[in-house]
């Protein structure tokens, strides 16, 4: 009722002019293939460089990459039996948007209290749907 006759709502330009424009995209496959090694190089250092300083150094790190775990390096988050034991609901399609819902907000709560990592609960809620298609 009350909103039927409002204006509408001018956009607000959010752009900062003091900020140099960005770089030109690159026009040949050399600048490109330059471009893409310089960032591919840039992202391996960087993750080696946390990956040490995460392990306590290269010693720290076993063949198969995972660190040692008698010095201390527990991998973080929780492994599936873990999850499992906070017993999540599986969700089989039935029951349509209100079910699903449900589903989801259960499941959000049960990996919260397992304290999974990102990659992990993505890995695991996926474990829990049993749709049959």
């Amino acid at each position: 009722m009350f909103c039927q006759n409002m204006a509408p709502r001018r956009a607000v330009n959010a752009r900062n002019d003091n900020q140099p424009p960005p770089p030109p995209p690159p026009r040949t496959a050399e600048e490109l293939n330059a471009l893409l090694e310089e960032r591919i190089s840039a992202a391996i250092a960087q993750y080696e460089a946390n990956r040490t300083q995460d392990s306590g150094g290269p010693s720290n790190t076993r063949r198969d990459g995972h660190g040692d775990s008698s010095r201390g390096n527990v991998a973080q988050g929780c492994t599936f039996k873990q999850f499992l034991d906070c017993k999540p609901m599986n969700y089989d399609g039935t029951g349509g948007a209100v079910a699903f819902v449900r589903w989801t907000e259960k499941t959000e709560a049960t990996i919260c209290m397992s304290k999974c990592t990102a990659d992990q609960q993505v890995t695991f809620a996926t474990g829990l749907l049993s749709m049959k298609l």
